[in-house]
């Protein structure tokens, strides 16, 4: 991880793990292989990833996760890299946030061995067996860390959260600079992590 010393291992997110399972029955479930598909796909399918998709399902009977899975694939959507994800997320405007992000990571993955973060396109959900956290760079000044805290009043910093990314995710914490980190939110971290 940049600027920290340590390396963080992300784990995979998982609507990736979904479509590599997904990809990985398509022989038995359709009789034929991804890369069939995505020949198919490329030499008789239409151009646009909607038309794509509509035409996966209505001239091969394809499921909606089936034709999109194979989209993805062919479009290389299937297999982002996460640390890439993460470069991603944290560049150009949103680059100042980085620091503040390392540290709200470290903070969240010091929490227990089993914590793992599994970036995503706009978010880093922050998991156990299940999502306890997020951390999502939401403007060009501040990193919005959700919990899942469902039992715990909102407060005038700690909000109800919505729509941030995860159904799990019911309270959001704004964060604008290192001395955000503060023990209050690391009580509240710790709180979603145990629960």
């Amino acid at each position: 991880m940049p600027g920290t010393g340590k390396t963080v291992v992300y784990g995979v997110h998982a609507s990736i793990k979904h479509m590599k399972a997904i990809a990985s029955n398509l022989p038995s479930k359709t009789g034929k292989h991804l890369e069939d598909w995505i020949q198919l796909l490329e030499a008789s399918g239409p151009a646009s990833t909607k038309e794509r998709m509509d035409w996966l399902k209505s001239a091969h009977g394809l499921g909606r996760d089936t034709a999109l899975t194979i989209v993805e694939f062919a479009e290389g959507r299937a297999n982002p890299d996460p640390q890439a994800l993460v470069d991603a997320m944290y560049a150009g405007p949103k680059a100042a946030l980085r620091p503040l992000y390392e540290a709200a990571l470290d903070l969240a993955l010091s929490l227990g061995e089993d914590a793992t973060a599994t970036p995503c396109s706009t978010y880093v959900p922050l998991l156990r067996k299940q999502t306890f956290a997020l951390l999502k760079p939401t403007t060009r000044t501040r990193i919005d860390l959700g919990l899942a805290l469902p039992d715990v009043q909102p407060t005038e910093r700690l909000k109800t959260a919505k729509a941030l990314g995860s159904n799990r995710i019911t309270h959001v914490v704004g964060l604008s600079s290192l001395a955000d980190l503060d023990d209050e939110l690391k009580g509240w971290l710790r709180q979603a992590y145990e629960a």
